[in-house]
């Protein structure tokens, strides 16, 4: 590996991966970077607002011959049964056995992650603030030669009844599955087809953007930030990394505010080892391209990181899409479960309040006297108090006075 110091302040890199030459054509390397250089189609698809891309011409259908050769030639007998056996459950609830899945593939595709330019969405953080950012969505392109993968994806829905809403852009039909969950952003799974290319996104917006940068040729690749990136580099190559200052000045500003209203010694932990990988100054820019070659995997690029930030970054490119909306749906998943524990802190109340005003019927106690515990907890199941579920205590207190929590907010109404 290089790395040069450029005078605006980036650097230009180039990493060399030797391979010997016979081995080119082997199942890994085709699988995992596919064969010549040539320009890939996937790229008209990845919208304009896109922050973090990986395209690539790995052939999935060698990687999964690799992996079923693996498994012939080095499991145990048993092993290889279970290894059958599950992708014969898998080839009935699907209609189609996986491995004519994976024939069925073509030989690139991109994973994206897109911050809107427009909307933004407020994430809830400890303190009961909100924190604005833009509102994030995801994308998914493969190749296909056919509509087994199509087919495969809608026969287990179909079996679940699952509700699907059909929409449509550009001739090509998008289906949305409705699955309620309790995250901030727009979360509506979408697939399509379109030129050869199964789609998949977060939302139906997301694929409707994609097809139209498809058709109009006006998606990211078209953007004058993408163009000065890449100005120079390769057109035709085997997949790019592009990370766009966007990306990680949102992180940074949203890692910051989530800091600030936890107090939490682990955030802070988290916060500056992110900002150890991606640079303190937080509108960091990485753009590189792969080629395979006939004697390695040649990688050249810019960055604003440096040397021992960039192998983190190109590790990190394919799986920060995952991180960063795992990071923005967490807070809001633990504020449903804290939210839950509340109510059934305030259910056990009312139990042990029903208890006691029984024990006092049947014992003619009055207003003021003080409860007989153990008499009471007889009006309760299994004779003892329940547990607050998130580790308050309970007293019982006299009659006519409310059962009370230790935990702020679990009170009864």
């Amino acid at each position: 590996m290089s790395v040069v110091p450029r005078t605006d302040g980036l650097n230009t890199v180039k990493e060399f991966l030797a391979r010997d030459r016979a081995a080119a054509e082997s199942p890994l390397w085709r699988g995992l970077v596919g064969g010549q250089p040539r320009i890939l189609q996937c790229a008209g698809f990845i919208p304009a607002d896109s922050v973090l891309v990986r395209t690539s011409s790995g052939e999935l259908s060698r990687f999964w011959k690799l992996i079923r050769s693996g498994v012939a030639d080095f499991a145990s007998p048993a092993g290889i049964a279970a290894f059958e056996a599950q992708l014969s459950n898998l080839a009935t609830n699907m209609g189609t056995h996986p491995d004519k899945i994976f024939e069925s593939l073509g030989n690139e595709g991109f994973c994206s992650l897109q911050l809107s330019t427009t909307n933004t969405i407020e994430i809830p953080s400890a303190k009961g603030a909100s924190i604005k950012i833009p509102c994030p969505s995801f994308l998914i392109a493969l190749a296909v030669k056919d509509d087994t993968l199509l087919k495969a994806i809608e026969q287990p829905l179909a079996r679940a009844q699952l509700p699907i809403v059909r929409t449509e852009c550009e001739s090509a039909k998008i289906s949305s599955v409705n699955l309620p969950m309790p995250i901030p952003f727009p979360f509506q799974p979408s697939y399509a087809v379109y030129a050869n290319f199964f789609l998949l996104g977060s939302t139906p917006e997301v694929l409707a953007d994609a097809i139209k940068a498809f058709k109009g040729k006006n998606g990211l690749i078209a953007t004058p930030e993408y163009k000065k990136a890449f100005l120079g580099m390769p057109a035709a190559n085997n997949g790019i990394v592009y990370l766009s200052p966007r990306f990680t000045k949102a992180l940074t500003e949203f890692q910051t505010a989530m800091v600030a209203s936890s107090g939490d010694s682990s955030a802070t932990a988290m916060s500056s080892a992110m900002q150890k990988l991606f640079g303190a100054k937080g509108e960091e820019m990485s753009a590189f391209v792969m080629q395979n070659l006939p004697d390695g995997i040649l990688s050249t690029g810019l960055t604003s990181s440096g040397g021992k930030e960039i192998a983190g970054a190109l590790l990190l490119a394919p799986v920060a899409t995952v991180g960063l909306l795992a990071a923005i749906a967490v807070p809001s998943f633990m504020k449903a479960r804290t939210t839950a524990q509340g109510h059934s802190c305030i259910n056990n109340l009312r139990m042990i309040e029903s208890a006691k005003e029984q024990w006092a019927l049947a014992d003619n106690k009055k207003e003021g006297d003080q409860p007989d515990i153990p008499a009471v907890l007889k009006y309760l199941r299994g004779d003892k108090l329940p547990v607050c579920p998130q580790g308050g205590t309970y007293k019982i207190n006299a009659i006519g006075v409310n059962v009370e929590c230790s935990i702020p907010g679990h009170v009864l109404p």
